[in-house]
């Protein structure tokens, strides 16, 4: 534990570009919902709002779906929600874009789709965060490819990938919320007023 801990605490030296909310998995419900959702120690009253980046030392896991007063609900990458995307890139020589939705269950691997065609992807390649998607900063760690298919219609690709962090064992996480550099410019004029 206190070895993922200093993992946790290493990985917010990293993390300048965003302030950071460190918190601690406390449930998880090992019925239905295992591969879905987790619950954290922290709400709105430490600063956590919904739609917020969730991270391990590892890598990222998911987003804030709900945040409580004292508490939040964390909605992994690996849950079935169709709504639940994350814009990726597929790192190489020619970077290569998709969206990661869903999640193999009997593979243990998370799919990321609608890869064009002609793009060459590599096994082994590392697969980030693009920053697109509105929700997820660029640069997040999400885990290296093992397999590519062709779609069905042949227009696709699928890029099954094997995520960085180990969704069965989540202690520690950080909540991220990105810097807006308007914001902090915009505090700095009213404070020279």
């Amino acid at each position: 534990e206190n070895e993922d801990l200093r993992k946790t605490l290493d990985k917010k030296d990293s993390l300048r570009e965003y302030e950071s909310i460190q918190a601690t998995v406390i449930g998880r419900d090992p019925d239905q919902m295992w591969h879905e959702l987790i619950r954290i120690n922290k709400g709105k009253l430490q600063g956590v709002e919904k739609n917020m980046a969730v991270i391990t030392a590892d890598g990222l896991i998911g987003k804030v779906k709900t945040p409580g007063q004292f508490s939040s609900t964390v909605e992994l990458l690996t849950s079935v929600d169709t709504t639940n995307r994350v814009s990726a890139i597929v790192q190489g020589d020619d970077k290569a874009y998709g969206i990661i939705e869903g999640y193999d269950e009997e593979k243990g691997l998370l799919m990321l789709k609608r890869i064009p065609y002609d793009k060459k992807i590599k096994k082994n390649s590392f697969v980030i965060t693009s920053g697109y998607g509105g929700i997820f900063p660029r640069g997040l760690p999400i885990g290296k490819v093992v397999d590519v298919k062709i779609d069905q219609n042949g227009l696709n690709q699928t890029a099954y990938v094997q995520p960085s962090t180990d969704f069965y064992d989540i202690n520690n996480v950080m909540v991220l919320e990105r810097k807006v550099a308007g914001k902090e410019a915009e505090i700095q004029d009213e404070g020279q007023e």
